[in-house]
């Protein structure tokens, strides 16, 4: 017997215009940091760009949509492990935000990329063609090792956008639960028979507050203006 459906909200265009942003920005920063296409004129930039990005989605975090907090994101490891092992039996249902295994993904994204972008400030290329907005701030043996994690941490961040969009597609083809739409459109289809969570979505004019106060916390740091 087929299951009958209908839309609901689940994804506000703040988280949305975050993610599909934040894909563009590591998605060049990792190609231009591998092959040096567009390094020295970019690079820099867009690792700025993207911390901004992260004090924007702390500050949704903190005071956005009911399902953006990262609240909603500190659930219990325990709870992870059981949602991967109903996956896994193919038993999950619809979740109205990030679900168990999936809310520590994203820490882990915002943590890797956080550590990226920071240490990149106090750092440079190894011809100091290039120097971060705070290069020379650190002693020389604490340079040295922001640089190293700044490296290290390119691989890592690698290996954990791998792991996400293999699940992406195993949720997908496996779990017949498509999780790229709604990030997309922000509507999803919700089975009539299962209990829809209420979600408290955040004023729109509440971002554009938000992202005023992370491009210009950052840019004033980096020296954009």
């Amino acid at each position: 017997m087929d299951t009958d459906f209908r839309n609901v909200r689940v994804w506000d265009i703040w988280v949305r215009l975050f993610h599909w942003s934040l894909v563009v920005s590591v998605g060049f920063l990792l190609i231009s940091g591998e092959t040096g296409w567009q390094f020295f004129d970019w690079h820099r930039n867009a690792g700025e760009f993207v911390l901004a990005l992260i004090v924007f989605r702390v500050l949704w975090g903190i005071a956005g949509s009911s399902n953006a907090r990262l609240s909603a994101l500190l659930q219990s490891p325990v709870a992870g492990l059981h949602h991967l092992a109903m996956l896994f039996r193919r038993q999950i249902h619809s979740e109205r935000g990030h679900n168990a295994a999936g809310s520590w993904a994203v820490l882990a994204m915002l943590l890797v990329l956080t550590t990226q972008a920071v240490t990149g400030f106090f750092i440079a290329d190894e011809d100091e063609f290039i120097e971060g907005a705070l290069y020379g701030a650190l002693s020389g043996s604490a340079t040295d090792l922001a640089y190293r994690i700044h490296h290290l941490n390119a691989q890592l961040i690698q290996i954990v956008i791998a792991v996400h969009i293999i699940m992406v597609f195993v949720y997908l083809v496996y779990a017949r639960l498509n999780l790229i739409s709604p990030m997309i459109s922000g509507w999803m289809k919700w089975p009539e028979k299962q209990t829809l969570p209420e979600v408290s979505f955040q004023k729109f004019w509440l971002g554009i507050v938000f992202l005023a106060v992370a491009v210009g916390g950052v840019g004033y740091v980096a020296g954009w203006f």
